[in-house]
C-alpha cells in the first residue's frame, strides 16, 4: 500500500474516478467462499475415488495401490465426518500428512495452503472490516481487509479471484474446478474478493477520526462520507485518511 502524508489542505473534494463501483464492491461483494469450494470438491472426490476402488476391488486391487499410496491409506476417509466448521479451522499448518496429500492429490492444497484466506486468517488473524483508501493518480480505490492478531493490525489488498487464486493460474486445478463447477459458478468464484498476500501492510496504527477531520485531512473524504468511518492510518512508510465498513454478513473477508 502506497500511503501519503496527511495535509490539513481543505480543498474541495475532488472526482474519484470509479469510486460509485469500488464503493459497492467494498460493501456488498462476497469473499471467497473457501469452504463451500473445498467441501464440493473433497464430497467429489470422495465419491469418484469410492466408485474407482469398487471397480478396482473387482480387479483384486485397491485404489490406494493404484495411486502408489501404499499401506492400507484410504484417501476417501480422511475428511469423513468433517462438517463445515472442521474444514473452516483446517489451515496449511494444522493438516496431517495424509490430508495433505490427498488435497494435493485433487490439486487443491491452495484452497487452504500458504497465501490462502483460511491461511492468512490463521495467521494474521480475523478479518475486522474492509477499508477503502485512495490517492490523487490513483486509477480506482482500492480495497483492504482490516486483519487483528496477536502480530498486531495488517491491512490486506483485496482483488479479483482469477488474478490472485493459485487455483485459476493453474491447468490442473482448473480442471478440478470446472468438474464440480459449472460455467456460471465458476464465472461467480472468479469474480470474488481475494486476498493479495503479497501486498499486505503492518500498521503502527489505525484510530477513528471524526468527519470533520477526514475532510480536513483528505480532499476526497465527501466521496466516501457519510456511507463509512474514516480511519487514520499509520505504516512505516507513512499515513493516510480511510474509509471502514462492515465486513458484509455473507463473507469472512
Amino acid at each position: 500500500m502506497t500511503t501519503s502524508s496527511a495535509s490539513s489542505s481543505t480543498t474541495p473534494t475532488s472526482v474519484v474516478p470509479h469510486a460509485d463501483t469500488m464503493i459497492a464492491v467494498a460493501t456488498q461483494a462476497f469473499s471467497f467462499q473457501t469452504r463451500e469450494v473445498l467441501q464440493r470438491i473433497v464430497s467429489a472426490e470422495q465419491q469418484r475415488i469410492r466408485q474407482e476402488q469398487m471397480l478396482w476391488r473387482l480387479g483384486g486391487a485397491l485404489v490406494g495401490a493404484c495411486l502408489g499410496l501404499g499401506d492400507g491409506f484410504q484417501p476417501q476417509d480422511l475428511f469423513l465426518g468433517m462438517g463445515m466448521s472442521g474444514l473452516a479451522g483446517l489451515g496449511h499448518d494444522v493438516m496431517s500428512h495424509e490430508q495433505r496429500r490427498f488435497l494435493e492429490s485433487c490439486h487443491s492444497l491452495w484452497t487452504v495452503g500458504t497465501n490462502s484466506p483460511v491461511e492468512l486468517m490463521a495467521r494474521l488473524g480475523q478479518a475486522r472490516s474492509r477499508v477503502l483508501l485512495y490517492a490523487t493518480g490513483w486509477h480506482y480505490p482500492l480495497i483492504y481487509a482490516h486483519h487483528q492478531g496477536v502480530r498486531g493490525e495488517t491491512l490486506v489488498p483485496l482483488g479479483i479471484a482469477r488474478d490472485h487464486a493459485k487455483g485459476f493460474q493453474n491447468s490442473k486445478s482448473m480442471e478440478v474446478l470446472q468438474r464440480y463447477f459449472d460455467g456460471q459458478e465458476l464465472k461467480m468464484l472468479e469474480n470474488q474478493l481475494y486476498p493479495d498476500a503479497q501486498g499486505a501492510v503492518q500498521l503502527k496504527g489505525l484510530q477513528p477520526v471524526s468527519t470533520s477531520e477526514a475532510r480536513q485531512l483528505d480532499p476526497h473524504a465527501g466521496t466516501f462520507l457519510p456511507g463509512f468511518e474514516p480511519v487514520y492510518i499509520e505504516t512505516a512508510s507513512g499515513a493516510a485518511v480511510g474509509y471502514r465498513t462492515l465486513i458484509p454478513v455473507h463473507s469472512d473477508f
